[in-house]
């Protein structure tokens, strides 16, 4: 069936006041979204989305009666089946992209029966009128969307008698608008609905939204949650599918070049456990959430699996520890292919589970695991000796021919040893004898023996550059991180028992305030939550003022 084109509309009558050039423009209702007309034979391709209304202030564009309008927006008034263009782009705040503007037209000092005709400059004369009036009806108006034409004008035709008329605007609507903003307010569930059915496709969108601008912190798209309560979002993504890769949120950077990110999280909250980003994967997050006492960059849970888990070639997860000046103090690596070039093993050291640069501290022991050669679920655990030094040692064995031996230092031994706390352990294999160092070094150790044996030898040294080190030392190692902390779980029983004895904790595993105050752990963790406040208050200021880029390092 054909269609015609028809305007949308909202017939008013025009209050005899509003004649009045110098009276304000009252506002009318418009459609919050509007569609070019159709036409006959319409199909999939020629069906457009709806463009949003964009308000303005109203305002009066035209009266042909004058009242302070002149040239093409004043006198004279319309002659009877003549027509007449009207710019409206570019006046009363209308963007020079609209593509269609809400209008109230008024007919004034109507002098018979007639209608007024109004249709984009450039087309046709339509056969449906926007304005119907006769001798009864002087001062009539009607509210109309009306689509502009060439340059941004409309045409208007008075049919049959001339009359006055007044256009007012008080919106658009538009593809895109470099000067306005789009706002849609809604007291429901969802402000902005977009639905997308295909059934499949690449890149399909319910919702897209671009940026063109390279200023800081510019985005396609932006959420904000205003609510200060709440388990709440800025954006929220979420997707049914269980194919491989799906994803709620997918953010990805196509720049070759530069500091960039797919995702980017940030936290301005200081509180504890606060993350600029919060993974949990389909088991969940731990029942009960431990007090940290720290906030993160990244925050993984999951009761039965893995909370973070980074995968690469090179190395799977890295943290770096770095002081005031920048430095870097330390550094841990997960999975570390050292100097083995793109994961192929073949030279150099390395792979290691754990990489650390500096020392490495553990409450526990330090294993070693091998499979037992015969019952698949029994394993062998063999522990680092430890000691009270930071220890190196060679060990052989050796044969003194004509009562002399010569054992050389190996060069690596050489390399990491203190010159000073050599020690020389021999053991005679076979017949009795004695034994005795005649001179030690790093270059070479001369043993002596009443008779010429076989013996085995243990030289011990001090890893050099650690020769003053004490096993009895200041630190907060266990310290607890808060007040609210609780005992951890890993200690041995005996590390429990000691952190008890020694006032750290109580016996239901609750931190000893007591202790807490007089050791100035109370204000340690005060002065920590300032700290961590203060570089809060300084990143959010700083991007708040522009003063750098938010994700500056």
């Amino acid at each position: 069936m054909p269609t015609r084109n028809v305007f949308v509309a909202l017939l008013t009558l025009f209050p005899a006041s509003l004649a009045l050039g110098a009276e304000s423009v009252p506002n009318w209702p418009a459609p919050a979204f509007w569609s070019p007309p159709g036409a006959s034979g319409v199909t999939a391709l020629s069906v457009t989305n709806p463009l949003a209304f964009v308000g303005v202030t109203p305002c009066r564009v035209a009266d042909t009666r004058g009242n302070g309008f002149t040239g093409a927006y004043g006198p004279p008034s319309l002659a009877a089946n003549a027509t007449r263009s009207f710019t409206i782009a570019g006046v009363c705040g209308i963007d020079a992209s609209a593509t269609a503007v809400s209008f109230n037209f008024a007919a004034l000092n109507v002098g018979g029966a007639g209608d007024l005709r109004v249709f984009p400059a450039g087309g046709s004369v339509p056969l449906v009128s926007t304005l119907n009036y006769n001798g009864n009806t002087p001062n009539i108006a009607n509210a109309a969307v009306v689509p502009l034409g060439t340059g941004g004008a409309i045409t208007v035709e008075a049919d049959a008698v001339g009359i006055d008329l007044i256009i007012d605007v008080n919106g658009y609507y538009t593809m895109s608008s470099a000067s306005s903003t789009f706002e849609w307010d809604t007291a429901g569930m969802f402000g902005i609905v977009g639905h997308n059915t295909a059934a499949s496709g690449v890149s399909f969108a319910g919702v897209i939204g671009e940026a063109e601008s390279s200023g800081v912190a510019s985005a396609g798209v932006k959420g904000y949650e205003l609510a200060t309560a709440g388990t709440t979002f800025g954006v929220y993504g979420q997707t049914s599918s269980s194919g491989d890769d799906a994803a709620g949120v997918f953010g990805y950077s196509f720049a070759n070049t530069g500091r960039t990110y797919g995702v980017y999280g940030a936290s301005g909250s200081t509180g504890a456990n606060a993350a600029g980003m919060h993974g949990i994967d389909a088991t969940g997050p731990p029942v009960t959430l431990p007090f940290l006492g720290f906030t993160a960059g990244v925050l993984g849970e999951s009761t039965t699996d893995v909370g973070v888990w980074g995968r690469s070639r090179r190395i799977g997860a890295a943290g770096s520890l770095f002081d005031t000046a920048g430095n870097m103090i330390a550094f841990g690596d997960l999975g570390d292919s050292s100097d083995s070039a793109n994961g192929n093993y073949g030279g150099g050291t390395g792979p290691w589970g754990v990489f650390a640069g500096g020392d490495l501290g553990v409450s526990g022991v330090k294993h070693f695991v091998e499979p037992h050669p015969e019952d698949p679920n029994t394993v062998i655990l063999y522990s680092s000796l430890e000691g009270r030094e930071v220890g190196t040692y060679f060990r052989g064995t050796a044969r003194t021919v004509d009562h002399r031996a010569v054992i050389e230092v190996p060069e690596d031994f050489r390399i990491v040893t203190d010159d000073e706390g050599l020690t020389v352990q021999l053991t005679p294999v076979g017949a009795l004898t004695t034994m005795a160092v005649e001179s030690e070094d790093l270059n070479r150790v001369v043993v002596l023996s009443a008779q010429d044996v076989t013996f085995h030898y243990l030289v011990q040294g001090v890893r050099r550059g650690y020769k003053e080190f004490q096993p009895l030392a200041r630190g907060h190692e266990f310290m607890p991180l808060s007040a609210d902390a609780r005992m951890p779980a890993y200690l041995t029983e005996e590390a429990r028992r000691r952190l008890i004895a020694n006032g750290t904790y109580n016996a239901d595993g609750t931190v000893n305030m007591a202790t807490a105050q007089r050791e100035g752990w109370t204000k340690i963790w005060a002065d920590r939550q300032t700290e961590r406040e203060a570089a809060a208050r300084e990143a959010r200021q700083a991007r708040a003022q522009g003063l750098q880029d938010p994700l500056k390092r």
